[in-house]
């Protein structure tokens, strides 16, 4: 179990620097070019007409993949005032079980919908010539991605509710 534990971890870490480097990279690769549109106007020395694809591309994948990593560290936008107060009760970890399964039910059907999308698609880019099943992969990715972690949140919810339920009876 320990050898089980120390894999996964590793592939957790693996998969963390991987969403946040493809995170970053789409990052700078929107400033770049969005940086050189602007500028292109004022000093017009090339067109940059091709660049309206490349930075839809990377504004998906980053939206997508940025969202993915959050997720995976638990860091994405939530309310927590309820949570939060009812912390360390049993309450609070039903409470949080119950927004795990609702969180799992919606990336079900995005990771669904998503892959649904890909294998659909039969568009092209039309300047570089690109199928959009490229560009749509990300949803299904980073859908998956979420649900795996959603499935970790559920099964420690459900450790620490268990734990909570042991103190209470012992």
């Amino acid at each position: 179990m320990n050898l089980f534990i120390r894999v996964f971890s590793r592939l957790d870490r693996v998969l963390g620097i991987i969403l946040r480097g493809l995170s970053i990279a789409c990052l700078v690769i929107l400033l770049l070019l969005i940086a050189g549109c602007v500028f292109v106007r004022f000093v017009p020395i090339m067109s940059f007409g091709w660049s309206d694809e490349i930075i839809e591309w990377t504004f998906a994948w980053l939206v997508f993949i940025g969202v993915a990593a959050l997720w995976r560290d638990n860091e994405h936008f939530r309310v927590e005032w309820l949570p939060y107060k009812l912390k360390g009760k049993k309450i609070g970890y039903i409470l949080e079980f119950v927004i795990d399964l609702i969180s799992l039910s919606f990336m079900l059907v995005l990771t669904y919908q998503g892959w649904r999308i890909t294998v659909l698609s039969q568009e092209w880019t039309p300047i570089f010539k690109f199928p959009k099943k490229l560009l749509y992969m990300c949803i299904p990715m980073s859908g998956g991605i979420m649900t795996i972690y959603t499935f970790r949140n559920i099964f420690v919810h459900v450790l620490a509710l268990r734990d909570t339920i042991m103190k209470k009876g012992a």
